[in-house]
């Protein structure tokens, strides 16, 4: 219900549209500091400063740097897992207890249907261009429901039960009518809000509790605004149209344009989430007054929808400093190095000394002029006539340059050769460190992608939480396999405790056989070492975690076998001595951890030693 103001809907429309504007104030200030559209052109190949196209030559490091990290952060769908995080459940402990185990049940079932939803409005489409958007400024999840109300045809009639009486309100006198309207086509939706769409105001800080309101602007045509009940018709019929390239000005996302007539002019509506005041509202630009007034929060929606992904986040200031902000300089330094050497190249052809009185005719000079490859001169057998003039020596100064810019975009960006398939290091020790360097910076950012994904999943379930008014049965995907579950309202009542939402990390990264294939060799010839591990379901788990692997029908069908060796149903691996067994004949044991151990430790003897042992290997 909305709640009235002391101020007039004109006066407050007036106040919002300077909050709005001197919010896109200090948005244009960090845009221009952190060069946002430089860096979205680099990233299209937009680097030529002016130079002639044929002595021009982009390496575009931006590309290929986003191509290297958003397969790591996100290439497949997360899985989703909702416990019990607090439980304030009354009663014994035997009381206490299975109520525990039913909040866990229904926490099952809510994290299986986000996990149906992820699928089905399309998740990773948008979170993977939310995650691009953070390289170059912010990434932004929206999570909303929306639902058409239409007439009822039985509107004000009394509501019967299943035996035809007519149902009363607690009181037993009122009756319960029917409504005006009923609604259909309900959705849910997960979007990705363009960063340009998306602001804060102009005292927020860079954490949640610092910001006092959020806004993001939608470009809406008339029919279509009109088509939204929660706004006034006649507001939005008094204010003028735009068209979408001024609507757009400089700081808007850009919007398609299907060529139908009339297409193109919208009305700006900006929408608010005042957080300090709990309440939403939304205004057009040069409107009159509010198109729809401060009013409660919408089911399901606890401070605002969106989910904000930003990779650093500086001191004061809720916008953050983009990562590849870091690389424009030595990008362009790059291209304008590598573009001189073209050049240079191209500016020196051959040139010639020659002898004039050693020639048979002075027109023979000219066939060096025109002459193509091979060309053939006469001269008078008196000498030597033609003599080639040696280039101008390109300075080696600039080679070390190309390396030098090289390294600085690898350190800046985080992206060196072997995240992007080529081969720099020279060594294997080498390339071992900088992929465990490479690790620790890419998994900061995983986390923080697992932690947005989360965030924006904690924010669907309590939208369906508040508004699913129907039961029906979902397919699910994931570690357990393939199973249909029932979900209905009932499963998404309110506890007497709190949900805590969860992603499994690993279920994000690229699936390449040649990788899983290796990860579970190598988690099988550890439990082949050490067989009792199987019977352990926390180390087993805890093993297939740091061998990224999720599959927990894998997990029980390995402590099924460890039980049979245990009890002695099943040989024990290595022809049934287990470690203390002994290799099988004629088959190497390649052991990863003795090829650790060796890659370590190097020669243990030898003639440098003093002694005769072998090399420490893992054969």
């Amino acid at each position: 219900m909305a709640r009235r103001s002391k101020e007039s809907s004109s006066e407050l429309q007036q106040k919002w549209e300077r909050r709005i504007r001197r919010a896109v104030k200090k948005r244009d200030v960090w845009e221009r500091q952190f060069k946002v559209q430089m860096g979205l052109d680099y990233f299209e190949g937009k680097q030529n400063p002016g130079w002639p196209e044929d002595e021009w030559i982009t390496l575009n490091k931006i590309y290929t740097h986003l191509l290297a990290q958003l397969p790591f952060l996100y290439s497949v769908d997360p899985y989703f897992h909702v416990g019990v995080k607090r439980s304030y459940a009354q009663g014994s402990m035997d009381q206490r207890a299975e109520e525990t185990l039913s909040m866990e049940d229904k926490g099952k079932i809510r994290g299986g249907f986000l996990n149906y939803l992820k699928v089905e409005l399309g998740l990773k489409s948008q979170a993977r261009m939310g995650i691009q958007d953070a390289h170059f400024a912010y990434g932004v999840l929206k999570a909303h429901y929306s639902v058409e109300n239409r007439p009822n045809p039985g509107a004000g009639q009394q509501i019967t039960g299943e035996s035809g009486a007519g149902l009363f309100d607690e009181d037993g006198e009122t009756p319960l009518l029917e409504p005006d309207t009923i609604p259909v086509n309900e959705k849910f939706h997960w979007r990705r809000v363009h960063h340009k769409d998306f602001l804060w105001d102009e005292h927020a800080g860079p954490l949640e509790n610092e910001w006092g309101f959020v806004a993001e602007r939608v470009l809406l045509e008339k029919e279509d605004a009109k088509k939204d009940k929660t706004l006034k018709s006649r507001i939005i019929e008094a204010t003028g149209t735009k068209s979408r390239e001024k609507a757009r000005k400089k700081d808007a996302a850009p919007v398609s344009d299907d060529g139908r007539k009339g297409h193109g002019e919208v009305v700006v509506k900006w929408e608010i989430y005042d957080l300090k005041k709990k309440q939403w509202l939304s205004l057009l630009e040069d409107a009159d007054e509010l198109v729809m007034d401060p009013t409660d929060l919408p089911p399901g929606v606890e401070d605002h929808p969106y989910s904000v992904l930003r990779f650093t986040l500086r001191d004061d200031n809720p916008y953050p400093i983009t990562p590849v902000s870091q690389g424009l300089d030595p990008q362009r330094e790059l291209n304008l190095v590598r573009s001189a050497i073209i050049r240079h190249r191209k500016r020196f052809n051959r040139k010639y000394e020659v002898a004039m009185n050693n020639l048979a005719d002075e027109s023979e000079a000219e066939k060096l002029e025109s002459g193509d490859d091979g060309t053939i001169i006469r001269t008078n057998g008196q000498g030597q006539a033609v003599f080639p003039i040696a280039d101008a020596p390109m300075d080696q100064q600039r080679y070390q340059e190309l390396n030098l810019l090289n390294n600085d975009l690898v350190e800046l960006l985080g992206a060196p050769g072997e995240s992007r398939g080529l081969a720099a290091a020279d060594t294997a020790t080498q390339a071992s460190i900088m992929d465990q360097r490479l690790e620790v910076r890419e998994g900061d950012r995983l986390a923080l992608v697992v932690d947005w994904v989360a965030d924006s999943a904690k924010k669907m379930d309590q939208l369906v939480q508040a508004n699913m008014t129907r039961d029906q049965a979902v397919k699910i995907t994931g570690p357990q396999g393939d199973f249909w579950q029932e979900v209905g309202p009932g499963d998404f009542e309110d506890i007497n405790g709190e949900f805590e939402y969860t992603v499994e990390v690993g279920s994000t990264l690229p699936r390449i056989p040649a990788l899983e294939r290796n990860q579970l060799m190598a988690l099988l010839q550890t439990l082949a070492s050490f067989p009792h591990l199987m019977t352990s379901k926390a180390m087993m788990t805890h093993l297939a975690d740091l061998h990224r692997i999720d599959n927990e029908q894998i997990i029980t069908e390995l402590m099924n076998i460890g039980q049979q060796i245990v009890g002695g149903e099943a040989p024990m691996p290595g022809g049934g001595g287990g470690a203390a067994g002994g290799s099988q004949a004629g088959v190497p044991e390649n052991n990863p951890i003795t090829a650790a151990l060796g890659s370590v430790l190097g020669n243990l003897g030898g003639t440098a030693n003093g002694g005769g042992a072998p090399e420490a290997t893992g054969q």
